[in-house]
């Protein structure tokens, strides 16, 4: 890709943007007269905020210091409460202000889906593939949450950005924003992690290896400015829990539900166990599973897990009571959901050959496989279909290719 012009690029991204702005403002506005609800993991991470807030101690779901989670979503959500009650002490308000916050973070989402799609997909396909993302309902659904999705998807999409540009560029300042946006990423999501690695891939390519010693600098620079970036979080976890914590507590809980076919119905598995007894309950699980029944262990961790993870949409799964004609639409739109997940793998999967949105097939089969290990829910799978939509926008512009070859037009459909 040439570098993105910005002067023929800028009515595209002004008419996405001014599309999505709008769209959310809407969403916006309709969320701030309902109350926000908060169960499971939202309630949690309001309840860290407050005591950041309040105590200048980063808790979870106790009163003291804790590590089950990483702090990027609880820090973004406390700053945004501390915000607000410089001008309402109302902590429904403060809630509010962060669904607004949330839904202009998607309007950026959209922005970066077609300024990543553009390094490889025409103008028309980038701005469908950004604008089916726009209006895919459980963008609004989740932006209504307090949950870390909504800043998760922002800055993966940013650390995707910044990772092709370093694959185009090979610029030290390429692998340091990369570098660093990686760091602020996996404090939100710490599943991101092994990206670290990533840049290593480029040593497959004949040209980086006969400049090895320039990328390698590079690559240094990448990994230096990522822990330089993490120092702070693994300091405070040595002074405020006496051990050593990469990223989080967490996985064990997920893990040891994942290890279980009938998940949904054995809600009380780990009652009653530490971190550590779950962990090693769950190693315990999936060793006795596929020592006794392999390929039933073996389905359950690769088809059964993808059935459950986009075989539905993260939305709300019936029609409310007297729906209106807006919301029976939208609820359809929601369930094409497996459309955009079939279309989207198959563009994803020719993508393989196609400079650019090769990395993006690869990360996506990253991501899938990282979350394969853990509790196959829908949610998880949520972060995964900006990607998807990407796929959808090469389908579209393979198609359209493929038409104007057939009538014998000329003109390149890569150059509109």
């Amino acid at each position: 890709m040439k570098r993105l012009s910005f002067q023929e690029d800028r009515a595209w991204i002004g008419v996405l943007a001014a599309i999505a702005l709008v769209y959310h403002v809407y969403f916006i506005v309709k969320a701030w007269g309902q109350p926000v609800l908060l169960y499971g993991d939202a309630y949690y991470y309001d309840h860290s905020a407050q005591e950041l807030n309040a105590l200048h101690l980063y808790a979870y779901w106790s009163w003291g210091p804790a590590a089950q989670v990483t702090p990027g979503y609880p820090v973004f959500l406390a700053l945004v409460y501390r915000v607000s009650h410089l001008f309402t002490p109302s902590h429904e308000a403060a809630m509010h202000l962060a669904q607004a916050c949330q839904h202009l973070l998607a309007v950026a989402s959209s922005v970066l889906i077609y300024v990543i799609a553009r390094f490889r997909l025409p103008r028309y396909a980038s701005f469908l593939a950004a604008l089916l993302w726009t209006v895919y309902p459980p963008v609004v659904y989740a932006n209504d949450q307090l949950l870390t999705e909504n800043l998760y998807i922002p800055f993966l999409l940013a650390f995707v950005w910044s990772f092709l540009v370093l694959v185009r560029d090979r610029s030290r300042a390429s692998f340091a924003t990369a570098g660093l946006l990686l760091a602020v990423t996996t404090l939100i999501r710490p599943s991101v992690a092994p990206l670290l690695a990533a840049p290593a891939c480029l040593f497959l390519q004949r040209d980086t290896r006969r400049a090895w010693k320039k990328t390698l600098t590079n690559y240094g620079v990448y990994v230096a400015v990522f822990v330089v970036a993490m120092i702070p979080w693994w300091v405070r976890n040595l002074v405020a829990l006496h051990q050593w914590i990469t990223t989080d507590l967490d996985a064990a809980n997920p893990l040891l539900f994942g290890s279980d076919p009938t998940f949904y119905k054995d809600t009380s598995l780990s009652n009653g166990l530490t971190y550590a007894q779950q962990k090693a309950l769950a190693i315990h699980r999936i060793e006795e599973g596929f020592r006794t029944h392999p390929l039933g262990y073996l389905k359950w961790y690769t088809l059964d897990k993808l059935g459950w993870l986009f075989g539905t949409p993260w939305y709300t799964s019936a029609l409310p009571p007297h729906a209106g004609a807006l919301t029976r639409v939208t609820f359809a739109y929601a369930h094409l959901h497996l459309l955009w997940v079939v279309v989207g793998a198959i563009g994803l999967a020719v993508g393989f050959g196609m400079r650019y949105i090769r990395w993006l097939s690869w990360l996506t089969a990253f991501l899938i496989a990282v979350q394969l290990p853990f509790i196959p829910i829908n949610r998880y799978a949520y972060p995964m279909m900006p990607f998807l939509f990407v796929g959808v926008g090469a389908v579209i512009y393979l198609v359209a290719a493929w038409t104007r070859l057939r009538k014998g037009s000329p003109r390149g459909a890569a150059t509109s």
